[in-house]
């Protein structure tokens, strides 16, 4: 049997692909938001909202920075991306 869903099944509606997520995109689709990783052409994870999605493109892009990390390191390196990601669009 084939691996994951079947054709037609979802529609996606949009995606996003900007500098400050890359190498990421993230598709929007009817019920969800899919983040693909580009570089490989595969999705990484699904949910249900934006924050969740930029939560986890924040983590992906800390642990790929630094191989060890004090956990103050690495929770001020987390969120220094997620404010980096979104400072563009907050007010």
């Amino acid at each position: 049997m084939a691996k994951g869903r079947q054709k037609g099944q979802t529609k996606i509606m949009s995606k996003i692909k900007d500098d400050s997520i890359a190498p990421y995109e993230l598709w929007l689709e009817e019920d969800q938001i899919v983040l693909i990783d580009s570089s490989k052409s595969k999705s990484i994870s699904y949910h249900g909202n934006l924050e969740t999605a930029i939560k986890r493109i924040s983590y992906l892009s800390a642990v790929t920075k630094e191989k060890d990390y004090t956990l103050t390191g690495f929770v001020e390196s987390y969120n220094n991306i997620v404010n980096k990601i979104t400072k563009t669009f907050k007010n």
